[in-house]
């Protein structure tokens, strides 16, 4: 996989930090930054693209359903 970089805005640092400590408790630590830019079809993008328009809402929702088996990781 090609390295990619991730773009936030600087006013949203410590929320994608707080998210991504999240996605953590989920996905497996060396699987985050792909997860985090890999299409997801409950989100209708990545989960990146989800974070930068709508904040971490829908993400933690996507995190719940995985943790419950009611949502594959990689959809």
């Amino acid at each position: 996989m090609e390295d990619q970089y991730i773009k936030i805005s600087s006013d949203k640092v410590i929320e994608f930090v707080n998210t991504v400590n999240e996605i953590c408790k989920t996905i497996d630590e060396e699987f985050v930054g792909e997860w985090l830019t890999t299409h997801h079809g409950f989100l209708d993008g990545t989960p990146l693209e989800e974070f930068n328009t709508n904040g971490m809402v829908k993400i933690f929702d996507l995190l719940t359903l995985i943790d419950l088996d009611e949502a594959d990781v990689i959809d």
